[in-house]
């Protein structure tokens, strides 16, 4: 038998106990990256996990493909604790939870690296389903605000933002920004002070928001939102952000 069939039939079998209504409500999918998402496992099919996540009151969904997951474990008591490695399908031993990076890494984008073209704007809203919503305060004075939302290539984004925030200089912005000269900001041909986003905290693939737009994100990874200005130290006040991500058509 092949390695992926086995694979294949490894995962089936560990749904099939998930079905029949032994579902875990703190499992573990590790990914390869090293992020790690703890919260509840409720299906799986055509290769991919989806497990929903609780930050806060919030919940998000995310839709993981297996290739790029290292493993699942599943609660103690419910399916008997054992971790399933989609790199070494065979069976393992009970697992002790290894340590726990969080699921939402903290670190950012490097503001002073020079921007990329913008991402395809995706269909209207209605071309996929809400798999994750939530609004979003971005402090004008943070170099990155996480969203918490981790996001696959290839999902549309919707973001609509409103609020006021102070830039200094007795200049004031909205989300859409305004026109001041500004030699350090990250988008040199956008509006000063106006809303901006980043997937992942290792590229520079920075996308204007304004007051209202959507993209298809153009990596995984962590959404993130900032304020497209240079000097960030004398900045106050916030814009609230309303993020959805939507399923691929």
């Amino acid at each position: 038998m092949s390695r992926s069939n086995l694979l294949t039939r490894i995962i089936l079998s560990v749904v099939i106990i998930m079905l029949a209504g032994i579902v875990a409500s703190a499992d573990t999918i590790k990914l390869k990256d090293g992020t790690i998402l703890k919260g509840k496992v409720v299906s799986y099919g055509q290769r991919k996990f989806t497990i929903v996540v609780y930050i806060g009151g919030n919940s998000s969904q995310y839709v993981i493909p297996v290739e790029d997951v290292e493993s699942v474990e599943f609660e103690a008591g419910e399916t008997g604790g054992v971790q399933k490695s989609a790199a070494e399908p065979q069976a393992q031993p009970a697992a002790v939870n290894p340590p726990v990076a969080e699921a939402v890494p903290e670190t950012r984008p490097v503001r002073e690296r020079e921007p990329v073209a913008k991402p395809p704007v995706g269909e209207d809203e209605g071309s996929g389903s809400v798999i994750a919503e939530k609004t979003v305060s971005v402090a004008a004075g943070a170099d990155w605000t996480s969203t918490d939302i981790r996001v696959q290539r290839g999902q549309k984004v919707v973001i609509n933002a409103a609020g006021e925030v102070d830039l200094g200089d007795n200049q004031r912005s909205g989300p859409e920004g305004i026109n001041s000269n500004d030699t350090r900001k990250l988008l040199p041909n956008r509006p000063t002070g106006a809303l901006i986003a980043v997937v992942g905290d290792d590229n520079d693939d920075f996308i204007f928001i304004g007051a209202s737009t959507e993209f298809v994100a153009p990596h995984n990874g962590i959404l993130f939102l900032s304020v497209n200005e240079g000097n960030l130290k004398d900045n106050n006040g916030a814009f609230v952000a309303k993020v959805k991500v939507l399923s691929p058509r």
